[in-house]
């Protein structure tokens, strides 16, 4: 190194960028530095941390042009150089600035506080039921980790469907065993109860869509491996245990890495598998901040990163991944994914029950309309009893939280609203209204905003509602209720709902889709959907789907394969001859694969397209027009392809959010086979249309790359 040698840095820094510049800045330093190093820049009137992109010889610069300095190096190889990689993919194909995706990489370097007890604790009982794997699940097995030489598996993505019960996890455990540990089937355990791990780094990677069923899947794995090689990623971590954990992870000592969707941004050291469980599953995306990435889209990319195999599971997967299966394509070579079928594990002998309850007959009696009616029927309410009398635990669905679904004033029918969303207010227990989308309450005493009236008639079902009236009709059944107001901010509270619910210290749990995913409890005789209707009720092209994938997933906690009863499942519903509900009864998902694949086909929806979503909001109603406008005539203008089509600017189901008024734009790219390959995942944006979404996009606007929903 010369003798006062200077190197030109290129620094990323976690703020957001306009997508029409570098998404980098340069400052000066005395030596080189490694990608990934962490170090604190000045910017502006601000110090800021950064992470290193590129170190170069510094050369003489036009215009006499000042760097500034590197105030301090934090930590050299603060993130992997396989990360760098993985951000510029997620900002490139997101349209997100490089920085904000940086932020998700980073974590604050704070020491974890010591806490009594251990964060992965296991007293799973899976050694006293000895599990004898069914062919099927031998075969998957086999294929998932057969070629692993040298523990170096092929790249191959998979499809794990099979209906709920059919075993998907047992397949999971036993091929992450095989393909990092080199161990057997049903291996025996070491004299602690455990697998042994060996010294390699091999890494697994179990994404799960809520945070709720960690638990479960700790206490899994954590009888198959030691707690010292799991480490859990999500959200309600404190900062400090996710530092932490992700040391552990970078060094090689965290084997089974367990979280929800942000556990992709972890620095794997040796990853050889991921697995992506209900990957139909929505929780996979996040769509209310940027970056609005899905994460099975980036777990694909990390697994080409890293070489490492794939292996999505559901018994309902999404229509996209089940059309890019090698189920359906006569080219197999040309299969996003390799189908692997798992059958039921369930007794034939209880077969569970599935039987839908028509409200009509319920709120008409002689012809005449019943007055007053439970949200709860009377044989739903008959079912519950039995189940209760004999033992069994009973789950309640209902997609709302809070006591209503809205209020009408009584003297002029003017709905209660938020004035800063527009959107009708909840009910809550305590008396008062409070808005979902952000968290405007009202004083004890409301008025309506048209006639100042202070009666209101609340009209629809919540969770509080239901959990009002199972208190009254069940007084010494042990009731809890699970959705977003009462778990509260913490992990704890998810973990205590499962080892309560798990442990049989919960009778009645009343919830929404969170307590509706992978939970396998074999004392669950009795589940059911308070209102199938409501689920309905989104005039989006993916209702359906997630109406039905979610209803399996709710009919799916029943009957377990451990539990002595085969177990029931009862939907409540007006409209019965719902074709939908047909599918559902006989869990036959590839009859509703073919009625909704025929829809999207004609209409051109994913999987035949690809959607970007383009959304202004702005506290003026003026500006949102035409500024939405102004960028609907530019994309018109540019769009001299067949395969694009935009729609006119459109206010979105919530067209006023937290004060701002909001407007969108649709653009979909149709797309013709041959399916698209894990090899090629870039989306290939037509340069005009990717020009003026990087270019002419200003403050405001957010840009959804596949998103969940249209409407």
């Amino acid at each position: 190194m010369k003798k006062n040698q200077k190197y030109i840095i290129s620094v990323v820094v976690p703020v957001r960028i306009p997508l029409n510049r570098e998404q980098f800045f340069y400052y000066i330093h005395n030596k080189p530095l490694p990608v990934g190093t962490l170090i604190k820049v000045p910017f502006g009137k601000r110090f800021l941390e950064g992470i290193v992109l590129e170190s170069k010889d510094d050369f003489k610069r036009l215009g006499n042009i000042k760097l500034k300095k590197i105030s301090e190096v934090i930590a050299e190889k603060f993130i992997t150089p396989k990360q760098v990689k993985l951000a510029k993919f997620i900002s490139d194909y997101y349209f997100s600035s490089l920085g904000i995706v940086m932020k998700s990489f980073i974590p604050k370097i704070i020491k974890a506080r010591k806490t009594k007890g251990t964060q992965v604790e296991s007293d799973y009982n899976e050694s006293k039921d000895k599990i004898t794997l069914t062919k099927e699940q031998k075969s998957a097995i086999k294929e998932i980790t057969q070629n692993t030489v040298n523990r170096e598996p092929r790249t191959v993505n998979y499809l794990l469907h099979g209906p709920a019960s059919s075993g998907k996890t047992q397949v999971y455990l036993e091929s992450i065993k095989k393909i990092i540990s080199n161990l057997e089937q049903n291996s025996a355990p070491n004299d602690k109860g455990r697998c042994p791990v060996p010294n390699g780094t091999g890494q697994a990677l179990i994404l799960l869509p809520e945070i709720t069923i960690t638990s479960q899947d700790v206490e899994r794995y954590g009888y198959f491996f030691e707690k010292e090689n799991i480490a859990i990623i999500h959200s309600k971590l404190s900062k400090g245990k996710l530092y932490e954990n992700y040391q552990r992870i970078k060094s090689g000592k965290a084997k089974i890495i367990i979280g929800t969707r942000q556990a992709v941004f972890a620095p794997f050291k040796d990853l050889k598998i991921i697995v992506i469980d209900e990957e139909h599953d929505i929780s996979h995306k996040q769509w209310d901040m940027n970056p609005k990435y899905d994460a099975r889209q980036v777990a694909e990319k990390l697994s080409q990163i890293h070489k490492a195999k794939m292996v999505l599971g559901s018994a309902t997967p999404r229509i996209e991944t089940f059309f890019n299966s090698s189920q359906i394509t006569e080219n197999s070579s040309q299969s996003k994914y390799k189908l692997l079928k798992l059958s039921s594990l369930q007794k034939t002998k209880h077969p569970l029950q599935v039987k839908f309850i028509d409200l009509k007959k319920e709120h008409w009696k002689n012809w005449k309309k019943v007055k007053s009616v439970s949200p709860i029927s009377h044989e739903m309410e008959t079912e519950i009893r039995w189940t209760l009398k004999n033992n069994f635990q009973v789950i309640l669905f209902i997609n709302r939280q809070g006591m209503s679904k809205f209020s009408v004033c009584e003297n002029c029918k003017e709905v209660l609203t938020c004035p800063d969303c527009e959107r009708a207010l909840t009910y809550k227990s305590r008396g008062n209204y409070e808005c979902i989308h952000c968290k405007f309450e009202t004083g004890d005493f409301p008025m309506c905003p048209q006639c100042q009236g202070m009666v209101f008639k609340n009209v629809g079902l919540g969770t509080e509602r239901i959990e009002s009236e199972i208190e009254k009709l069940f007084p010494s059944a042990k009731i809890a209720r699970a959705d977003s107001s009462s778990m509260k901010k913490s992990s704890r509270s998810q973990d205590e709902l499962w080892k309560n619910f798990s442990s049989g210290k919960i009778d009645i749990l009343i919830g929404t889709q969170m307590i509706a995913k992978a939970w396998d409890i074999a004392g669950i005789g009795l589940v059911g959907i308070i209102d199938a209707d409501s689920l309905f009720s989104f005039p989006d092209f993916r209702t359906n789907e997630k109406a039905f994938a979610l209803m399996t997933q709710v009919i799916g906690r029943a009957g377990r394969t451990k539990s002595t009863y085969g177990g029931k499942a009862l939907i409540q519903t007006y409209h019965p001859e719902n074709a939908i509900f047909n599918y559902l009864q006989e869990r036959d998902y590839a009859a509703f694969y073919q009625s909704e694949i025929k829809e999207r086909q004609s209409l051109s929806y994913p999987p035949f397209s690809h959607i970007i979503k383009l959304t202004f909001q702005d506290y003026s109603k003026e500006k949102v027009l035409s500024e939405t406008k102004n960028i609907y005539e530019q994309l018109v203008k540019s769009n001299t392809y067949k395969f694009v089509n935009i729609s006119p600017s459109h206010e979105p189901l919530n067209s006023k959010l937290r004060g701002r008024y909001r407007r969108q734009i649709i653009i979909k790219l149709i797309t013709a086979p041959p399916r698209q390959t894990s090899e090629n995942l870039e989306m290939k944006t037509p340069s005009k249309i990717k020009k003026i979404i990087t270019h002419k996009l200003g403050n405001g606007w957010s840009v959804d790359v596949d998103p969940i929903s249209v409407i």
